[in-house]
Formats: structure tokens, sequence, C-alpha cells
């Protein structure tokens, strides 16, 4: 009975850590330092469009805060009308790793020079979840919530957004890109996933080519693992559950088997950082769709 009670009391200390993993902030007030412009980002989209007939763009919400109004754009690429592979990129929930939003918008204009290259798969891409948070280099919205762990709350428009965009939707491949501004090299998160083969394959080329991959990240009790984080699917739940849910947390509970977070380090140069996320996006399209 002693050893059954101390193994319950450690479960729900381990499970009390990790309610506690993450937090939002107070809500900003008075108007900070404008870092970026989303326009930017908005001419860059609607160019890679205009330039293919595979593409095409909706604005799936917009966000409205006060002097500040911006929409969210998700980009399809459709080669066979709807009988490819079908992926989903997200990038940009955190508005301070600015890198995931590069390499999704980069992404984007590869889909329409090079079709060909691409033509078995669906896309829909998301370049900017957070546009407030992006244009002023903040990694929460303009109330303080920290929207990559909203996803059971919604108290976000930014995270509704999402959801009913996704809704009733299923991929073969989802992936997440994110940034860690105290990370001395490039690792990923795969969820609820017992095969590691690809993610290896990822991190190996990765090192071939110099960079370097992360050993010391550790999330409670999650902790990477030869630049892996192995995140189990009763800890997506529990996080449900406390409702701290994770974008890519709520992708793989409702819409996909195949779920990635990729996370660069934002201390080396951002044409690095780029040059790690699309490696890693690449290799994780030829490794895990069928």
């Amino acid at each position: 009975m002693k050893s059954v009670i101390e193994s319950l009391a450690l479960c729900i200390s381990v499970l009390a850590l990790f309610a506690c993993a993450s937090g939002h902030h107070a809500l900003f007030t008075g108007e900070p330092a404008l870092v970026r412009k989303i326009n930017a980002i908005e001419k860059r989209l609607e160019k890679a469009v205009s330039a293919s007939p595979f593409l095409s763009m909706e604005v799936i919400g917009t966000v409205t805060y006060d002097n500040f109004q911006a929409p969210v754009r998700a980009l399809t690429f459709n080669f066979h009308r709807d009988n490819g592979r079908k992926v989903l990129i997200s990038a940009g929930v955190h508005g301070n790793e600015p890198a995931g939003v590069n390499c999704a918008v980069r992404l984007a204009e590869s889909l329409a020079k090079y079709p060909e290259k691409y033509k078995n798969d669906v896309y829909d891409i998301i370049a900017v979840v957070n546009p407030w948070g992006w244009s002023y280099d903040i990694r929460y919205n303009r109330h303080g919530i920290d929207i990559n762990r909203d996803f059971a709350s919604f108290k976000s428009q930014e995270a509704k957004f999402i959801r009913e965009f996704v809704k009733g939707k299923k991929y073969d491949l989802m992936i997440d890109l994110h940034e860690d501004p105290t990370a001395e090299g490039f690792y990923l998160y795969q969820y609820g996933h017992p095969d590691k083969a690809t993610a290896k394959q990822v991190i190996a080329k990765i090192k071939m080519m110099g960079y370097p991959t992360e050993q010391n990240v550790s999330m409670i009790i999650l902790k990477t693992k030869d630049g892996i984080i192995d995140a189990p699917m009763w800890g997506l739940w529990y996080m449900k559950l406390t409702r701290q849910l994770s974008i890519a947390n709520f992708y793989r509970l409702n819409h996909s088997k195949n779920v990635f977070t990729l996370e660069t380090p934002t201390r080396l140069p951002m044409e690095d950082r780029l040059k790690m996320q699309t490696i890693a996006v690449d290799m994780l399209l030829n490794g895990w769709l069928p």
C-alpha cells in the first residue's frame, strides 16, 4: 500500500509540474516599438499566389486590437485537385521566433516556382499565427496570452482562427515551426509516435552540415535525447486536461498521427536557422508521408 501511495504522489507531483510548464503574460499596455511590418509578409505571399495557378490564399480571421489589425492568412497549394498527400505547415505562434515565418514564406515561394517538385502534396501554410506578436517581436499576443498554451481554452482569437480552419480536416503530416532563445542547437519534438528513425535522420543531417544539435533542453520530465524530444500521448492528454495545450499537441490529438515541432536556436544567424528548418521540413516530407 505504501508503494502505491508513493507512486501516486509522484505522479501527482509530475503532473503538477507539467501544468506549470509555461504561462501567460500580463496584458500589454501602451504601444510597443514596431519591429517588423506584417504587410511585407503579405506582399510576398500575394506575389507567390499571383505567380502560380496552383496556389490560392484566404483570410481565416482578422486579429483586431486597439490600434492594430491584421489578417491571418492560409495559403493552399493544390496541384492535383485534392488527390495529393495533405500537409500543414504553421509558424509564428510565438512572435519572437521569426525564422519559422521566413521558412514558411520561402516554402510558399518555392511552391510557386517549382510546382512539379511538390505535385504529390496538398499544402496548407499558415505563415503567421500571431501577427501582433510577430510585428512587435513579442512571444505573446496583445492580451498577454501565450497562444501556444491556448489550444484547450481557446481564449485567444488567434487560436480560434486555427481551430476553425482545421476543423474536420485530416493531414498526413503537420509541422509547427519554432525557435528557442536559450538553446545551443537545433532540436525537434515528435508526438505520440514510436518510430524515431526519420527524426534521427534529420538530426544526423543537421550535424553533417556542421550545425549544433541541442542536448540540454528539459521540459519537466521530457528531455532532448540526441536532439529529439519524444512526447508521449499521455502527456498531451494531460496538457489538454490542465488547459495548457500547444498548437502541435492540438494537431496530434485531433488532426494527424505525424506531427513535429522544429526548434532552431536564435543565437545563430537567420540564414543558418532557415537552412536547418528547410532541411528538416524536406526530410520529414520525404520520410513520413506514404
